[in-house]
C-alpha cells in the first residue's frame, strides 16, 4: 500500500549511502546463515530492506564513476514507511554506517505517532 504522506527524505553525505548498503548486505548476509533462524519481523523487512539497498548501491556506483569536483549538496534519499521500519529494526544488529543511522533516526521520529517501533 503507497502512502506517500508517510515518505521520509533523509540526507546522506559523500560516501554514506556505500557506507549504509555495506551495513544492510551484512545484516541480511548474518541473518541467512544457516544456524541462524530469523524472527518473522526480520523475514518481512527483506523486501524493503533488498529495495533500499540497491538503491544506496546505484548511488555508491555513480559515486565511484563521478569525475570533477564533489557537490557541495548531500544527496536526498527518499524512504517509504516500510523502509523506514525495516531499517529501524535491523538498527541494533546492524555494523557502524556513519551518520546515516542518526538521519534514519530522524526520520523515524516523524513516524513515531503513526508507527509504533516497539
Amino acid at each position: 500500500m503507497r502512502l506517500p504522506h508517510l515518505d521520509q527524505r533523509i540526507h546522506l553525505h559523500w560516501g554514506e549511502a556505500e557506507q549504509l548498503a555495506a551495513a544492510i548486505e551484512w545484516v541480511l548476509c548474518a541473518q541467512l546463515e544457516p544456524p541462524a533462524r530469523p524472527n518473522l519481523a526480520m523475514v518481512l523487512s527483506f523486501g524493503p530492506l533488498y529495495r533500499v539497498r540497491g538503491r544506496l548501491q546505484g548511488r555508491a556506483r555513480r559515486e565511484h564513476h563521478h569525475a570533477g569536483p564533489l557537490p557541495k549538496r548531500p544527496w536526498q534519499l527518499t524512504l517509504r514507511y516500510d523502509e523506514v521500519v525495516a531499517l529501524m529494526l535491523i538498527l541494533p544488529s546492524a555494523p557502524a554506517a556513519g551518520l546515516a543511522w542518526g538521519a534514519i533516526q530522524r526520520a523515524s521520529l516523524n513516524l513515531e505517532r503513526v508507527i509504533a517501533f516497539a
